[in-house]
């Protein structure tokens, strides 16, 4: 399926879109994740902490008061004492109570991991709790004992040593608990905060990354938007162009299946129309000029002619009387009337050139006339010394034509091949059925030269000493009148060939062609 240039565009940009927006989500995670992880940092391990370093003084002190309380005779300090050991107590069974609401709300929305962080936590304030009972029962038990005595020291009291070891061990144990407590929750921070520099690195450069990549899709979709877009410029400049009279050199690449391409394809074709329409009009008003020059010489000839032919006619006669009359003169009256027979040809020739008949067409076959124009010219070539060669198309279609038009014309070209070649030569001619019917005359006479090539069929142009220039100009205007075409090329030096082309009859066969074309040479 084709997608439309607007498409194009859309999904390159939405993809864009979409890519913004899977980092911008990207990003939000991750720092979502971040933000959890610092959470839990503050709300549920710092003020764990907190709590347990307090506990941890409270703790040092009921040692201090333990000791004083172990040192202490009077019953009355012994007293107050154990009421501050039993404060201290309160105070633990507090802070505990404390530290173990702020792990409940922490465990909300957080990984297994991080549960299982908190319960080794809870673990630890559940064995500190019991440490601690264990160390109240002890001290319960020690102050009731010094309770029962006077003014004695707790060591002189019997029976209290056992317990004041048992005491002291509890206390330790108590205090270690408490370290090893504030050493997890430390381990669980630090490895908190790592996570989260880590996750804060890992989606600096992920950002980074995926910001690059978004950078190269925008970079290559502008490039791909602007090479679908490149054709409408070409379009623009071939516009111009086109506007400024050159429909031949507009034609843009047409490559693609996009409303572009199609829209290319249809300029060019409007472009070609205008063109081909250049080339009639231009044709035309050629054709008109030509033809309003060749009225205009025509007339001017038919005029001339009228005016001296009869003039001529009597001067022939009258120089054939004069030539009769005196013998002595004769010769000098026969070169008279060699000349005006000469310039009564010429005459004749404008004549012809002025008032050219209309042809009468028939289905004619260009073989036929080639073989009887080289059958009339043989013996005239001969004299000359020129050999004629034909080469015939079997399969050479027919046209439709005046033959006696066409043989006029052949018959022209062969003379000037002849006239061309003083000291004898070859003269070929030669039928060729493509695209249409041909029919080429070739001479290796000297060539023309380039200059006077482009004006050979220009009227009163001329390359011979007495030639009048209306030969080849009247045998292009008959391939005209036959809708053809009469072309000249030549090499100096080496010849010239003239090839009249003329559109082949309607509805002609076309016939195989056999290997070889027939040569017939003399």
């Amino acid at each position: 399926m084709r997608l439309t240039i607007a498409t194009k565009v859309f999904l390159g940009f939405a993809a864009v879109l979409v890519m913004s927006g899977a980092v911008s989500l990207f990003g939000i995670v991750q720092m979502h994740r971040i933000g959890d992880g610092l959470a839990l940092v503050s709300s549920g391990y710092f003020p764990v902490t907190r709590i347990t370093a307090s506990l941890e003084g409270f703790q040092r002190e009921r040692e201090r008061s333990t000791d004083r309380l172990l040192a202490e005779r009077d019953p009355a300090q012994r007293s107050s004492l154990i009421g501050v050991d039993r404060t201290f107590s309160r105070i633990a069974e507090d802070h505990l109570a404390r530290a173990r609401e702020q792990l409940q709300p922490a465990r909300e929305g957080k990984s297994a991991r991080d549960r299982a962080a908190l319960d080794r936590i809870d673990a630890r304030l559940q064995l500190l709790s019991a440490r601690i009972a264990e160390e109240d029962q002890l001290s319960s038990a020690l102050a009731q004992l010094l309770a029962r005595e006077g003014r004695v020291a707790a060591v002189d009291v019997p029976g209290a040593q056992d317990l004041i070891t048992r005491l002291k061990t509890s206390e330790r144990r108590v205090a270690y608990e408490i370290r090893t407590l504030l050493n997890v929750i430390q381990d669980q921070m630090n490895g908190g905060l790592a996570d989260a520099e880590r996750q804060e690195r890992t989606a600096r450069w992920a950002i980074v990354g995926l910001s690059l990549v978004v950078l190269g899709v925008g970079v290559l979709v502008t490039w791909l938007s602007n090479r679908a877009l490149a054709p409408i410029a070409r379009l623009t400049q071939a516009a111009q162009r086109l506007g400024r009279g050159a429909p031949d050199a507009v034609a843009v690449p047409e490559g693609g299946g996009d409303e572009l391409a199609v829209l290319a394809r249809e300029f060019n074709a409007m472009a070609q129309r205008l063109a081909t329409r250049e080339r009639e009009l231009r044709a035309q008003g050629e054709a008109l000029l030509r033809s309003e020059r060749l009225a205009a010489i025509g007339r001017i000839a038919a005029q001339i002619t009228h005016e001296i032919r009869n003039p001529l006619s009597s001067i022939s006669l009258n120089a054939e009387e004069l030539g009769e009359r005196a013998p002595q003169a004769r010769e000098l009256c026969e070169a008279i009337v060699r000349e005006v027979d000469r310039l009564a040809a010429v005459t004749e020739e404008y004549l012809r050139y002025a008032r050219v008949p209309k042809p009468q067409v028939i289905r004619a076959d260009l073989n036929e006339v080639v073989r009887d124009l080289v059958d009339f010219v043989r013996p005239e070539l001969a004299a000359g010394g020129v050999r004629v060669e034909q080469e015939l198309d079997p399969a050479l279609p027919q046209v439709i034509a005046d033959p006696s038009q066409i043989r006029q014309i052949l018959l022209n070209l062969v003379r000037n091949a002849r006239e061309a070649m003083a000291s004898g030569g070859t003269i070929s001619i030669a039928t060729r059925g493509k695209d249409g019917a041909a029919v080429e005359v070739s001479d290796t006479g000297p060539g023309i030269d380039p200059a006077r090539l482009a004006r050979i069929f220009d009227p009163f142009f001329t390359t011979k000493d007495r030639g009048t220039g209306l030969g080849l100009a009247l045998a292009q205007e008959i391939a005209r009148e036959h809708a053809g075409e009469l072309t000249c090329s030549s090499t100096p030096g080496r010849g010239t060939t003239f090839t009249l082309r003329l559109p082949a009859a309607p509805d002609e066969a076309v016939r195989k062609r056999p290997s070889a074309a027939a040569i017939a040479r003399s």
